[in-house]
């Protein structure tokens, strides 16, 4: 009888765990700088890029959840896809401008749902709140976005506004 009893705890306690009662968002948006020589392997990956391999850090310094806003536009790069501006929150902002300022002349990758879209260089220190991908993001990425964040300068009102207008058409 315990046995059985502690067989239904672990069951029911594992299974709530994992989701920790937040739904998942359906894009996943990261930022990492490029990683020093002194950096351990295990805190790096590797990715290939137009320029050779480049050891890219684990942990983002910008996430999903450091993005209120964002306007998409055409890619310059490729006209079948699409390029992001993202506004980032006052957190956000101040870890873009302490990173870009520690890892001048290094390279900032960007990642949406694991997919690596671009890379950006830094070449000076940003003072800003807004950072763009040129190339990489696709149709069925920006309508997941639309759910979930607004648009640069749209209030919250008129994005559930909208939102709930183009449910209806």
């Amino acid at each position: 009888m315990r046995l059985i009893l502690f067989l239904l705890v672990a069951s029911l306690t594992a299974n709530f765990s994992f989701a920790n009662g937040k739904k998942q968002n359906a894009v996943t948006i990261t930022f990492h700088t490029e990683a020093t020589n002194l950096k351990s392997k295990k805190l790096t990956f590797e990715i290939e890029t137009p320029k050779g391999k480049r050891f890219m850090s684990k942990t983002p310094f910008i996430t999903t959840s450091d993005i209120v806003a964002y306007n998409a536009f055409p890619s310059p790069h490729n006209p079948d896809m699409y390029g992001v501006s993202f506004q980032l929150n006052r957190a956000g902002s101040s870890r873009l401008k302490m990173t870009s300022g520690q890892y001048t002349g290094k390279w900032i990758m960007c990642s949406i749902n694991g997919k690596v879209v671009d890379m950006l260089y830094i070449d000076r220190q940003i003072d800003g709140r807004v950072i763009t991908i040129w190339r990489g993001v696709d149709q069925p990425m920006l309508n997941a976005c639309n759910h979930l964040i607004p648009r640069i300068g749209e209030s919250k009102k008129a994005w559930k506004t909208r939102l709930k207008y183009e449910k209806k058409h």
